[in-house]
């Protein structure tokens, strides 16, 4: 019997549509030889839908080609099966599932949303853990945690929007240490969502008050005027852990938004450049991936993970830019650089998931209850 695979994307999150991508491509790359796969969309206003028809990207062209020809459903644990239900008055089991791929990006979805979601149903499932979700999510959380274990980072301040309000000429005392000129990002964002560049400090509080429109959390950090980008891939499993090809991205873009990213004329005009592998020394090679290495174990990263580095041409230094817990197209092109193939890299992620699910059987699932035993109410409301 195939294992039957439920591919969940779309969400609340503003990239939305990028999640939308990656799992279409990635539902064409699942070995279709041993598993089955279940395409489950969640639109932006929380509805679940499961159908063939969620394969094709013209569905999501024309929703009403959904709302015909999908099903709304809920997931359910049904005595430890994990079902595909109907909505509604009348419920009936659409299909039943074994394994959870969650193909999300973004804050709502990767964040440790999904993951806890999955978690509290019980099915197992290929991605990062909740904790590790969580924080590489979170620019400021990563920033924190690479910089107190003295992994390069790019200086930086970060406020919340009250802060912002109450105390801003403070907060500007502390802006004003770092150079000129800076990125502002949402915090918790990604797919470089909502960022904007600030040259001088006149420019400051239209700018910052123009990215909390996006977030309520933000980080201003310097720019790097001579910079490329590298990329590398770590997947971890309970046997092995995997290194891609490491990927070079030049731009002569002031700096590549969401827009610019998702632009496929970009790349067709030369705008954005993309190695793989980079043509760099041996010992960047290196460098790259040993820094990578330590990023990950430090965030607790459990699966598949890419590791976003900015290199200072002038400085001649590499710093850590941003980890993805849940990569665009699960970076399967760094991967091909590997020779591991899209194919085969599903397969390893999906195996590791299954040894996992195996190990928390074996883990105690219940305590003692008696402590409730001949308790009263009148007890419990003096109870410390």
């Amino acid at each position: 019997m195939k294992l039957k695979i439920g591919v969940i994307f779309g969400g609340p999150s503003l990239e939305h549509e990028l999640s939308i991508i990656t799992a279409l491509q990635a539902m064409d790359n699942i070995d279709t030889e041993k598993y089955e796969v279940v395409p489950i969309y969640i639109t932006k206003d929380l509805v679940w839908y499961s159908s063939g028809c969620l394969r094709f990207i013209d569905s999501f062209n024309n929703f009403n080609l959904i709302e015909t020809y999908a099903t709304k459903v809920n997931l359910v644990n049904k005595k430890g099966r994990f079902v595909l239900q109907t909505t509604g008055l009348f419920k009936r089991e659409l299909t039943e599932l074994h394994l959870a791929i969650p193909m999300v990006h973004g804050r709502g979805t990767e964040d440790g949303t999904i993951q806890g979601y999955l978690q509290l149903v019980g099915i197992p499932y290929v991605s990062n853990n909740i904790y590790s979700s969580v924080i590489c999510q979170d620019k400021v959380f990563t920033k924190q945690l690479l910089e107190y274990n003295e992994l390069p980072t790019i200086k930086s301040v970060w406020f919340f929007d009250n802060e912002y309000n109450r105390n801003k000429e403070e907060l500007f005392k502390k802006i004003e240490k770092l150079q000129y000129p800076l990125i502002v990002k949402p915090a918790t964002l990604g797919s470089s969502i909502g960022i904007c560049t600030v040259k001088r400090k006149e420019e400051l509080d239209t700018i910052i008050n123009e990215v909390l429109k996006y977030d309520r959390k933000i980080i201003v950090e310097e720019r790097l005027e001579d910079v490329i980008e590298y990329n590398v891939s770590i997947l971890k499993t309970n046997e092995k852990l995997y290194v891609s090809a490491i990927e070079e991205v030049k731009t002569n873009l002031e700096f590549r938004n969401y827009i610019d990213k998702c632009n496929l004329e970009n790349y067709k005009n030369g705008n954005i450049i993309r190695t793989v592998p980079a043509e760099i020394p041996e010992k960047m090679t290196e460098e790259i991936i040993a820094l990578a290495k330590k990023t990950t174990n430090l965030l607790n990263n459990t699966g598949l993970s890419t590791v976003d580095f900015l290199y200072d041409t002038k400085k001649k230094k590499l710093y850590i830019d941003e980890i993805n817990s849940i990569p665009t197209c699960f970076s399967h092109h760094l991967w091909d650089g590997a020779n591991i193939s899209y194919k085969e890299l599903f397969t390893i992620m999906i195996n590791d998931a299954i040894k996992n699910a195996e190990k928390d059987t074996g883990m105690i699932k219940n305590m003692d209850m008696s402590v409730l035993q001949g308790l009263k109410n009148s007890d419990i409301r003096n109870y410390k």
